[in-house]
C-alpha cells in the first residue's frame, strides 16, 4: 500500500471520529417495550437512535427498524406508547397533546395514558376509555365482549356477575383487589373528576407555564442543533475537500505510474517485436540454407545416379565387349590351331626356296653395299655439324627440365606413366 492511500485513509478515519463526536451529544437511545409489538408497515418494534434535525426533517424524529426516518409527529400518531416511553420530551411540541394523551394525578403530576394503564386501569377506563386505542390488544386482556358484541371493562363484568368473573377471569380479580369494595363503579369515576376539575384552573396556569418552559426549551435545543449540524457540515466540507485533494493526487500518481507502466510494456514490445524479428529471419534463413543444402543434395544425388547410370552402361557395353572379344580370340585361337599344319607344311615346302633366293641375292647385296659405302660416307660427314647443334639443343633443355619442380616432375611421370598404360 502506497503511502497517499494510508494517509488519505487515515485522514478518512479521523474526520469520521470526530463528526461522531460532535454529532453524540444530540444522540437519544430508544428501543420497544413490553406491549410495544404490533404488526403493521413498521415492523415489531423499533430500534435506533432520535435526534433534533433528521435527514430532511425539521424538527425531532428517529429511524425505524427499517432504517426510515420519521418525525416526531409521525411517531406519535403512529406508535405513541413507544412515543412516550422513550421520548416524553417531544410532548412539548404541541400543548393539546397535554390534553389529549394523559391526565393528572391527585398530586397535580402529569402523565401520559401509558402510565395510567399501568398504574391506574380503573381510571383509564372509567375517563379516557378512548386511550385503548394506543394498544387495541388491551381489550383482550382487561375485558371481554358480551352477547350483543359490546365490549365491557373487567370491572363492569365484576359489577354484573362476579362469579362470571371469578370462573372465567380470576386474574381480574388478583389484579384489581378494589373491585370488592367498589360496588358502583360510578363513585370512584365521579371522585376523580371532581378532583381533576377542582384544580382545572391550577392546572391551565401550570400547563401555561410549563408549555412557556418546553418551547424554549425546544428552540434552544433547536438552536444548538443548527450550530453542531452548521459545525458539522463545515467541518464535513473541510473534510471533502481534503479527501477530494488526496483522492485528486492519488488519481494523478496512478495516472504517472500507470502511463510509465504503458511505456514500459511498449518499450517491452518492441523489444520482444524486434526479438521476434530477429528469430524470424534466423529461422527463414536457416530453413532457405537447409533448402538449399537439400537441393543441392539432390543434385548431386541426382548426378551421382546418372554417373552411376553411366557406369553400369559402360560396364555393361565392356562386359559385352570382352565378350565379343573373348568369342573372336576364341574362334581365332580355333582358325590358328587348324591353320598350324598348314602353316608348317607351307614353311617347310617354302624353306628350299628361300634358301635358294637367299643364296641368289648375296651376291647382288655385297654389290649394292660395295657402291653405297662411298655415299653414306659422305652423307655422314654432311650430317655432323648438324648432330652437334642437336646435342648442343638436347643439354641446354636437360638443364632446364633439372631446375622444375620435384612436383611437376611427378606429375609429368604420372602422365607418361598413364601413357605407357594405354
Amino acid at each position: 500500500m502506497s503511502i497517499t492511500n494510508k494517509l488519505r485513509k487515515t485522514i478518512v478515519l479521523s474526520g469520521a471520529i470526530l463528526a461522531f463526536g460532535m454529532a453524540a451529544p444530540a444522540f437519544a437511545q430508544y428501543g420497544p417495550g413490553p406491549g410495544y409489538e404490533g404488526s403493521g408497515n413498521y415492523g415489531p418494534g423499533y430500534s435506533g437512535q432520535g435526534y433534533y434535525g433528521g435527514p430532511g426533517e425539521a424538527g425531532w424524529g428517529a429511524y425505524d427498524n427499517y432504517h426510515r426516518w420519521h418525525g416526531a409527529r409521525w411517531w406519535h400518531r403512529h406508535q405513541i406508547m413507544w412515543f412516550y416511553r422513550y421520548h416524553p420530551e417531544w410532548a412539548a411540541m404541541d400543548s393539546s397533546w397535554l390534553n389529549e394523551d394523559g391526565d393528572y394525578d391527585n398530586d397535580n403530576n402529569w402523565h401520559n395514558a401509558y402510565w395510567w394503564h399501568q398504574n391506574n386501569p380503573d381510571f383509564f377506563y372509567a375517563n379516557h376509555p378512548n386511550w385503548i386505542s394506543w394498544y387495541p390488544n388491551w381489550r383482550n386482556s382487561d375485558g371481554a365482549y358480551d352477547g350483543q358484541h359490546n365490549w365491557h371493562y373487567g370491572q363492569w363484568w365484576y359489577n354484573q356477575n362476579p362469579n362470571w368473573v371469578s370462573s372465567n377471569h380470576p386474574n381480574w380479580i388478583s389484579q384489581h383487589s378494589n373491585w370488592a369494595n367498589h360496588t358502583e363503579p360510578n363513585d370512584h369515576r365521579a371522585v376523580m373528576r371532581t378532583e381533576n376539575e377542582g384544580s382545572a384552573r391550577t392546572r391551565e396556569q401550570a400547563s401555561n407555564q410549563q408549555n412557556r418552559v418546553n418551547e424554549q426549551a425546544v428552540a434552544n435545543q433547536r438552536n444548538e442543533a443548527n450550530r453542531q449540524q452548521q459545525a458539522s457540515r463545515e467541518q464535513q466540507n473541510q473534510q471533502n475537500r481534503v479527501d477530494e485533494r488526496a483522492a485528486t493526487n492519488q488519481r494523478n500518481e496512478a495516472n504517472r505510474q500507470q502511463q510509465a507502466s504503458r511505456e514500459q510494456q511498449n518499450q517491452q514490445n518492441r523489444v520482444n517485436e524486434r526479438a521476434a524479428t530477429n528469430q524470424r529471419n534466423e529461422a527463414n534463413r536457416q530453413e532457405q540454407s537447409q533448402q538449399r543444402d537439400r537441393q543441392q543434395q539432390a543434385t548431386r544425388n541426382e548426378q551421382q545416379a546418372t554417373r552411376n547410370q553411366q557406369q553400369a552402361t559402360q560396364n555393361q557395353e565392356r562386359a559385352t565387349q570382352n565378350e565379343q572379344r573373348a568369342t573372336r580370340n576364341e574362334a581365332q585361337a580355333q582358325h590358328q590351331q587348324q591353320e598350324r599344319p598348314q602353316q608348317a607344311e607351307r614353311q617347310q615346302q617354302e624353306r628350299p626356296q628361300q634358301a635358294e633366293r637367299q643364296q641368289q641375292e648375296r651376291p647382288q647385296q655385297a654389290e649394292r653395299q660395295q657402291q653405297e659405302r662411298p655415299q653414306q660416307a659422305q652423307r655422314q660427314q654432311q650430317e655432323r655439324p648438324q648432330q652437334a647443334e642437336h646435342q648442343q639443343q638436347a643439354s641446354h633443355e636437360q638443364h632446364s627440365s633439372n631446375q622444375q619442380p620435384a612436383q611437376n616432375r611427378q606429375a609429368n611421370a604420372g602422365h607418361e606413366g598413364g601413357h605407357q598404360k594405354n
